[in-house]
């Protein structure tokens, strides 16, 4: 009489397959992200208001904190949920090494797809970019508020943004589909977030913005590619923007790309992207 075999013991808790994460996470994230991070703002605004700051609801002080509030409410409700999964890993979130001459040379390509598209495409629709991010953050009333949106738009927002976009949402639609069908799902949706703050006219720009980055996180691997170019866009938008914010732009810029070329080639390779 044969007897019944045990169960196969499940993959070891250090396994190196990519997490299956499911389509809601990301959807679950944003929610839960953004309602903490609202309670979060209007905790602070309360705190303020109590402490006889006039006028809290505009005042760039808190524009500043609640865009990180809300940028980091967002990031970590997404990697509550995927610990859910899986233990989490810096390589499930695209942070890993790569080789920095390929990785140099793929960015250099998405660099150079997005600067013609908004050439041809400026010329032809001539887009009205508003920049109303640089007058929330009151950025050209003084240096300590040019400083502190300098920090929020080159480092905060991309490190949050491709954490969000590329980390989380990318990953989830390409492992249920093919590159250019999630890489213009994602790059649809993070047009929209931003244009608008802007224009819808300038909606196709920033939808292919994010498709650039979704190919080049695609090719290289690595979130950290991303995060640099996400910062060298922000870096000349904010020099461009503000009064006097090149000193300010370049400096934050130069240390959030120099410290990702660092982390690309310091940082284990891990696994790679599936493709």
């Amino acid at each position: 009489m044969s007897t019944l075999q045990p169960p196969p013991p499940p993959p070891p808790a250090d396994s190196d397959a990519p997490p299956r994460w499911p389509l809601w996470l990301p959807v679950a994230g944003l929610a839960g992200g953004l309602t903490f991070g609202f309670l979060g703002i209007s905790v602070l605004s309360g705190i303020l208001s109590a402490g006889g700051v006039k006028d809290v609801a505009s005042s760039p002080g808190l524009t500043a904190a609640g865009t990180v509030i809300i940028d980091v409410s967002v990031v970590a409700a997404c990697l509550l949920f995927a610990g859910m999964v899986a233990r989490p890993r810096i390589w499930h979130f695209g942070l890993r090494g790569a080789p920095l001459k390929a990785t140099a040379v793929i960015a250099g390509i998405g660099v150079l797809a997005f600067f013609l598209f908004s050439l041809v495409y400026s010329a032809l629709v001539r887009p009205d970019e508003p920049q109303k991010v640089v007058d929330d953050l009151g950025a050209d009333t003084n240096t300590l508020l040019l400083v502190t949106g300098a920090l929020v738009v080159i480092l905060v927002a991309p490190v949050c943004e491709e954490l969000f976009f590329r980390a989380f949402l990318y990953r989830v639609l390409r492992l249920r589909m093919a590159v250019w069908l999630a890489a213009g799902l994602d790059g649809l949706v993070f047009g929209l977030v931003h244009a608008s703050s802007t224009s819808l006219t300038a909606l196709p720009i920033l939808a292919f913005l994010g498709i650039v980055f979704c190919y080049v996180y695609e090719r290289t691997g690595t979130l950290l590619a991303t995060i640099a170019l996400h910062a060298l866009n922000n870096t000349i938008s904010y020099g461009v923007a503000t009064d006097n914010g090149w000193i300010a732009s370049l400096v934050v810029g130069g240390a959030v790309i120099g410290g990702c070329v660092v982390g690309i080639t310091r940082l284990p390779r891990g696994v790679p992207v599936p493709t």
